[in-house]
């Protein structure tokens, strides 16, 4: 099998249709709570926006927690499961990859490190890009709120409209637990380059390496866990081909793969 393969893309595609929809109704939403304030006259017209955005809240909260805390961990579960089994060549599962780790290293530990240190490079570009967007999003609603402040005709009612759906939503959760997803996979990269860069050396004894890779590993998977992000298929796609070249670039300087 020459082709990328991923037994788990049908369950990404899953999240990232979910994804989409809980992103859609947090717009409406946020749309709604405005929309009913400037028609506060209109009482029939009030009532049936209420009632919109009550079902619409209702979606949004059922498919969010749907999503973080049932969906998203099983997948992730299940991609534990896969880096296991790649690693240490044991089939822990029926499901299967092909191309989705890179390294030609032997099945052991450090076969394990090794495909940590390309997923945290990979998530890292993949959240860095992912946190621009999100920043756009968290900048629009803080540049409104910022200028309702400041004109003293504004009603308190939309400012605490505003201030709520800024600060009382999981609009600046979600997105600083994005930044916080992308600072730890640079750390732990940064940590793994720096692990194979000397993991060579004759001062460098096993269990030390042993220790380090199984600190990057559970730092890696209590980073995803923590976040409860799904990284962006589409993002990923786009950057596909030049991080994996990056990918190529680093095994090469750093030996991975190569018999020391």
């Amino acid at each position: 099998m020459s082709e990328r393969f991923d037994s788990l893309d049908r369950h990404y595609k899953n999240i990232e249709k979910l994804n989409m929809t809980t992103s859609t109704l947090f717009w409406v939403n946020a749309a709604l709570s405005i929309v009913v304030f400037f028609v506060d006259d209109y009482l029939t017209a009030k009532n049936i926006l209420l009632f919109v955005f009550t079902i619409t809240t209702l979606a949004y909260f059922v498919i969010d927690n749907y999503l973080s805390i049932f969906k998203i961990p099983k997948v992730e579960d299940k991609r534990r499961v896969h880096l296991l089994t790649n690693s240490f060549n044991v089939p822990l599962d029926n499901e299967s990859t092909n191309k989705y780790y890179n390294n030609e290293l032997d099945p052991s530990l450090l076969k394990l490190g090794a495909n940590i240190f390309e997923n945290s490079l990979f998530a890292q570009r993949v959240t860095h890009e992912m946190a621009k967007r999100e920043r756009i999003k968290v900048g629009i609603f803080i540049v409104f709120f910022v200028v309702a402040l400041l004109f003293r005709t504004t009603e308190m009612e939309l400012i605490s409209i505003l201030a709520q759906t800024l600060f009382a939503s999981t609009l600046i959760p979600a997105y600083l637990r994005l930044e916080v997803l992308h600072y730890k996979n640079k750390a732990i990269f940064d940590c793994l380059h720096d692990i194979f860069l000397f993991h060579n050396q004759p001062t460098e004894n096993d269990e030390r390496l042993s220790a380090k890779l199984l600190d990057c590993f559970v730092n890696y998977e209590s980073a995803k866990a923590y976040s409860g992000v799904k990284q962006d298929t589409k993002i990923f796609h786009k950057i596909n081909p030049e991080v994996t070249q990056e990918w190529e670039e680093i095994k090469r300087n750093l030996n991975i793969g190569t018999v020391l």
